[in-house]
Parts: structure tokens; C-alpha cells; sequence
């Protein structure tokens, strides 16, 4: 049943105030890139770079050089007073490919959206979030950073889903009432209470939507508030802030995610508990002087990209692997059974450093192949010195502990390198070959077709170089 719409004024004030947030630009780096202070438009000293050490000290986001600044790996914002800046990965496109992108922007313009955009989508397929329509036809038009698309990403789902009902749970309530309701409560009437005059003590069970899913959500809102800049989304978050009225605020719900689980009864909000979570325990917020905050919001590229790939492979793998293989299994993490690279010569001794490659392709419990995604930047297959050490090594040592001499490493395609097919490295003295390949990541990602067929030739070949 419809609920009918809340007044939606009480939190308008908070737009107000943030208006002006919206005019200061958003300083936009790719992962890896060096930008010179001049070409920031700001001095050595400015203050903000003063704020950038300060986060820096809790973890490097941003190395802070002699001519400017550097982003690293990670992929986030940071916001600081009325300053922002975005990290993006390097996996934009060309916006012309999509018949519905604007192709009048500028190439720097393009380079920002179309990553923003990849960015999120690759979000939306290792997360499985089944979102609605309308949500996600929203994303294909915005133009605002990748947090902000993210932001109306949850906003606009969670909204659909509170205009078709309140998530409604019992709650257990306590009350003095004239009359009995539930359970009388007797000991706390006798301890506090002792005059039955004044009312009886009860518990009783309510039908409300402050449930602890709800908790999450209202917590959430009020967390992304500070940190919108679009006025669309400060409108959407302070309808939902509206909605959730009836919902308590309580600062440590976010203590409690793993507690919610989700059935038919409430399987339609699942997307924006994930969107949610991700708010929650994705950011930190930095105290400056002069009461000052700092959010910092970050996501690990690096994790990111292996689940990518691995879930490409698990849910496309009858189209991904060649015929030969059809009926081998993709296992996760290391398999079932796993496997430690030591034992101490100790008696009784745990074995030490488990074991957990991405992805082992397996039939009839042998290893055929096992797979590796490296988040780094590997310009050129041809130039194989580029692989780094520390990668071979630990795919000589997978193929070791799990008895398969074939291995691949997988790296993002830089958007200079054609499409190739895998290099192959011949251990010394050994039957391992490492195969080293790149997927290309320069294309719209909500459509996987062309990343299917890429990820399939390159299998093709391993099989066909490993009979």
C-alpha cells in the first residue's frame, strides 16, 4: 500500500546553507597522476595542503611533492571545508560509443564521466545490487562526480523503495499505561513504581518501521548529507531524511550491519543496505583545528578489480571458457581445501601464510589453471620486464602448492596497448608457465559482452598453448 508523501520541509534549511558549496570546483585526479600547483591553481603554502598532510598521516591517499601533488593507488574523495577532491581510476571511453552520452563535452570533461561512470558500474556488478529501473536511468544522465553518482545511486533506490512502503518489523516497546498491553513488567513496577495508581509498567510488541534496517538507512542519510555538493542530491537526501522521520537516530547503528539479514519480506531494500553499508564503513572523518572536519572517502581499487574478475568468470563461464573445459568448476579464494605455504618443524605446529589465489579453474579435483588479478599498471605485454618480481613469484609459488604449471596473471589494459594475446613466461628448469594477459577496461562497463569475448580468447589460448 502507498504511503502518502511527508511534508518534506523540515530539513531545507540544510540546503540553504550548503548552496555556496556547489560554486568551488572539484579538483579531479586520475590514479598516478602528478599535477603541478600552478596547474591547481594554488601556492605551496595553501592551506589545504596543510589538511592533506594531516590525513596523510593516517593513511597516504595523496603524496604531497616539492612542485605539486601525486595521486597514489587508491580511488576516493576528500573533502575539506569547501574543497573537494576526486581520485578516479584510468578506465574511461570514449562517451560517443553510448547512444545516449552527450558527445558535445570536452575531452577532459569526457575523461572524468565516462571513468566516473565505469567506476560505478563495476561497484554495481561485484556487488550484485539489483537496482530499479529508474535508478539506474537516472545514472546514464548525470554528469556530477563518482561519489555524487553514487550517492544518487542510494538515494534515489532507497526513495523508490520507501514510496512503495516502510520497511515494517514488532519492536518491543516499554510503557506506562492506565491499562494492561502485552507483558507487565512486573519487577521494574515495583522497584520504581510501586503505586499502581500511576499506571502499569508494560512490554509489549508494536508494528513500527523504527526496525535496526531502518536505523541503517536514517544514519546513512544523515552521514551523506555533509558531504553532497549537488543540489539534487541534498533535495533527495533531505526527502529521504523526511521520510525516515519515525525512525530514531542512533550514531552507533552502523555497529550492527551484520546483524540485519534480509528475507521475501524485505529483500526489495537490499541494494540500498549495500549502498548504505558502503557509506558507513567506507569513509572517515578527520578532525582539524578549529573544529574543523575533513571526509575522507576512499575505495580499494586493487580489491575491486579482483572481484571484478573473478565474478565475470564465475557467473559468464560457459561462454568465457573454451569448449575443452565446459565442465570444470571456478572455485574462489584458494578452493575448498586449503593450502599454506609452511609448516614450522615444530610438534604440533599450525601451518603458516595460507594460500588464497583468486580463481582455480578445476576438474575432477585437478587443477587446470589458476588465476591471479593484479590492480597495477602494465603498459605493454611485449615489454615483459615490466611484471613486477613480487607477482611471479607468487604465482611460482601457487603453481607449486597446487600442483598446476599453468598460471595467469591479470592486469588492466592501458588504454595505449592493442589487444594481444597473453605473453608466456617459461620458468627455468621447471614445467610452470606463467601467462600474463590484460583486460581492457576502456569501454562501457554495463555492458560486458566485449569483456566476455576479450576474457574468452585468452583462455582459448592458454588451453591451446597448454595441451
Amino acid at each position: 500500500m502507498n504511503q502518502a508523501a511527508p511534508p518534506g520541509e523540515q530539513n531545507r534549511k540544510f540546503i540553504k546553507d550548503q548552496v555556496q558549496l556547489s560554486a568551488n570546483p572539484c579538483i579531479t585526479l586520475f590514479e598516478q597522476q602528478k599535477v603541478s600547483y600552478q596547474e591547481l591553481g594554488i601556492s605551496p603554502s595553501d592551506p589545504l595542503l596543510d589538511t592533506l598532510e594531516k590525513i596523510n598521516q593516517q593513511a597516504e591517499i595523496i603524496r604531497l611533492e616539492r612542485k605539486g601533488i601525486r595521486a597514489l593507488q587508491y580511488v576516493g574523495v576528500i573533502q575539506v571545508n569547501h574543497h573537494t577532491v576526486q581520485i578516479l581510476p584510468k578506465i574511461d571511453y570514449d562517451p560517443s560509443v553510448e547512444k545516449t552520452s552527450p558527445i558535445t563535452l570536452s575531452p577532459k570533461e569526457s575523461e572524468k564521466l565516462t571513468a566516473a561512470r565505469n567506476l560505478i558500474h563495476m561497484f554495481i556488478y561485484v556487488n550484485g545490487l539489483k537496482l530499479h529501473s529508474q535508478t539506474l536511468g537516472a545514472l546514464s544522465t548525470t554528469r556530477a562526480g563518482w561519489l555524487e553518482m553514487l550517492t544518487q545511486l542510494f538515494a534515489t533506490e532507497l526513495l523508490n523503495q520507501l514510496r512503495q512502503g516502510y520497511h515494517r518489523d514488532y519492536v518491543q516497546q516499554e510503557d506506562r499505561l492506565p491499562f494492561l498491553r502485552g507483558r507487565w513488567n512486573i519487577s521494574r513496577q515495583f522497584s520504581h513504581h510501586p503505586n499502581l495508581i500511576e499506571g502499569l509498567d508494560v512490554n509489549y510488541d508494536d508494528f513500527l518501521p523504527d526496525t535496526p534496517l531502518n536505523r541503517v538507512f536514517r544514519l546513512a542519510v544523515r552521514q551523506m548529507q555533509p558531504l553532497s555538493r549537488e543540489q539534487s542530491n541534498r533535495n533527495l537526501l533531505a526527502d529521504l531524511d523526511d521520510w525516515l522521520h519515525p525512525v530514531q537516530i542512533h550514531p552507533h547503528a552502523s555497529l550492527h550491519l551484520d546483524q540485519i539479514h534480509f528475507t521475501r519480506l524485505n529483500e526489495r531494500f537490499k541494494a540500498a543496505f549495500d549502498l548504505a553499508r558502503l557509506f558507513l564503513t567506507g569513509h572517515s572523518i578527520t578532525l582539524l583545528p578549529g573544529k574543523q572536519q575533513a571526509f575522507v572517502f576512499t575505495l580499494d581499487m586493487n580489491q575491486l578489480f579482483e572481484r571484478f574478475v573473478t565474478r565475470l568468470l564465475q557467473f559468464n563461464a560457459k561462454r568465457i571458457l573454451p569448449r575443452e573445459w565446459q565442465e570444470c568448476t571456478v572455485e574462489t579464494q584458494g578452493g575448498k581445501a586449503p593450502r599454506y605455504l609452511a609448516r614450522p618443524h615444530l610438534a604440533n605446529a599450525k601451518p603458516v601464510i595460507h594460500l588464497k589465489p583468486d580463481i582455480l579453474i578445476k576438474s575432477f579435483g585437478k587443477t587446470r589453471l589458476i588465476i591471479d588479478a593484479k590492480y597495477k599498471n602494465f603498459p605493454d605485454l611485449i615489454a615483459y620486464q615490466n611484471v613486477v618480481k613480487d607477482d611471479l613469484y607468487q604465482m611460482i609459488t601457487y603453481a607449486t602448492r597446487f600442483e598446476c604449471p599453468n598460471v595467469l596473471l591479470i592486469y588492466p589494459r592501458s588504454i595505449q596497448t592493442s589487444p594481444t594475446v597473453p605473453l608466456v613466461l617459461e620458468i627455468e628448469q621447471s614445467p610452470i608457465r606463467v601467462f600474463i594477459a590484460t583486460l581492457n577496461l576502456h569501454q562501457p562497463l554495463n555492458k560486458l559482452d566485449g569483456l566476455i569475448k576479450e576474457f574468452r580468447e585468452i583462455m582459448t589460448c592458454i588451453h591451446n598453448h597448454s595441451k
